[in-house]
C-alpha cells in the first residue's frame, strides 16, 4: 500500500498549492512571478479538488474495510488532507 502514501502526499502538496492561490486571490498581487504562479494554480485549482475528494474517499473506505490500517499510513496526512476537503467544499460551494 506504498501507492496510497504517496497520493496522500501529492494530495498534500496539491492542497497547499490550493491554500497559496487562494491566498493569491485576496492580496494584491505584482506579477513578477508570474510562471511559478501559473504551475501553482493548475494544481491549485484544476488538480486539487478532485484529486483530494478521491484520496479522502479511497483511503476511508480502505480503512473501514480493513485493507489498510492507520500503522503505516501517516495519519495526519489524512487529517490534514480531510481539513482541507472540507475547506474546499465551502470555498468552492
Amino acid at each position: 500500500m506504498r501507492w496510497i502514501r504517496f497520493v496522500l502526499k501529492f494530495a498534500f502538496i496539491c492542497n497547499l498549492c490550493f491554500i497559496l492561490g487562494q491566498l493569491l486571490r485576496i492580496t494584491a498581487y505584482d506579477h513578477r512571478l508570474d510562471v511559478v504562479v501559473e504551475h501553482v494554480l493548475v494544481l491549485g485549482v484544476g488538480v486539487a479538488f478532485p484529486l483530494n475528494l478521491i484520496v479522502c474517499l479511497v483511503t476511508a473506505v480502505l480503512l473501514m474495510v480493513k485493507k489498510i490500517q492507520w500503522k503505516p499510513l501517516p495519519p495526519w496526512l489524512f487529517l490534514c488532507n480531510a481539513g482541507i476537503l472540507i475547506f474546499q467544499l465551502i470555498v468552492s460551494y
